[in-house]
């Protein structure tokens, strides 16, 4: 192991330990929120938008649930029969995997949103 090696596994260590407590603080707080508002006033998804990173890869529209997880929401607005208003919505919540240090940043901005 050179000089550099073990201080970059020490700070991982340090981030991970520091993500695990920011996702409990997150946990806490969503599930204090008594009605936990809808995605763009849908009834359907209850989720709150978290602003995206300036520098950082594009990864979609990132939320924090009411559990305190923070996830891709992906909408599909798919073709249907008029009678039902010309279209379906299909909404799905997938996991993400970020990297340790994107993580970071998502859940202080998910805290901070929450604590408002």
């Amino acid at each position: 192991m050179d000089s550099t090696t073990k201080p970059n596994i020490e700070a991982d260590v340090i981030l991970n330990e520091t993500n695990a407590k920011l996702h409990n603080l997150l946990i806490g707080l969503a599930s204090s929120v008594a009605n936990f508002p809808g995605f763009l006033g849908m009834e359907t998804v209850q989720a709150i938008e978290v602003e995206p990173i300036v520098g950082f890869p594009d990864r979609g529209c990132i939320v924090v649930t009411p559990e305190g997880f923070l996830k891709e929401l992906i909408l599909s607005v798919l073709p249907g029969a008029s009678t039902l208003g010309g279209y379906e919505q299909s909404e799905q919540l997938k996991d993400l995997d970020l990297p340790p240090e994107e993580e970071t940043v998502y859940l202080y901005r998910a805290i901070k949103l929450l604590s408002k």
